[in-house]
């Protein structure tokens, strides 16, 4: 199972969110918050890397990368499809 806390070490080393990722709530917009287009596809590569996981085309959006909570929701699936 993974946690906030992951995630948020993960978005911790892209872009402006590096210096502000661990003031914001779970539920704060990462966009307004500092994370542009190419974070978003950084943090995802990240994420595909390091939980071995690919994200379904449909899913890469910027609703599917707006929040911490959003990402964890995307992680926790995919890893469930992929145990099934």
């Amino acid at each position: 199972m993974i946690n906030a806390q992951e995630i948020r070490t993960i978005l911790a080393r892209h872009g402006t969110l590096a210096n502000t990722i661990g003031q914001l709530s779970d539920d704060a917009c990462l966009f307004d918050n500092g994370l542009d287009s190419f974070g978003a596809v950084q943090v995802m590569m990240d994420l595909e890397e390091h939980f071995e996981i690919e994200f379904p085309e449909h899913l890469l959006n910027r609703d599917t990368f707006s929040t911490v909570s959003s990402i964890r929701d995307l992680v926790l699936e995919q890893l469930a499809r992929k145990a099934a």
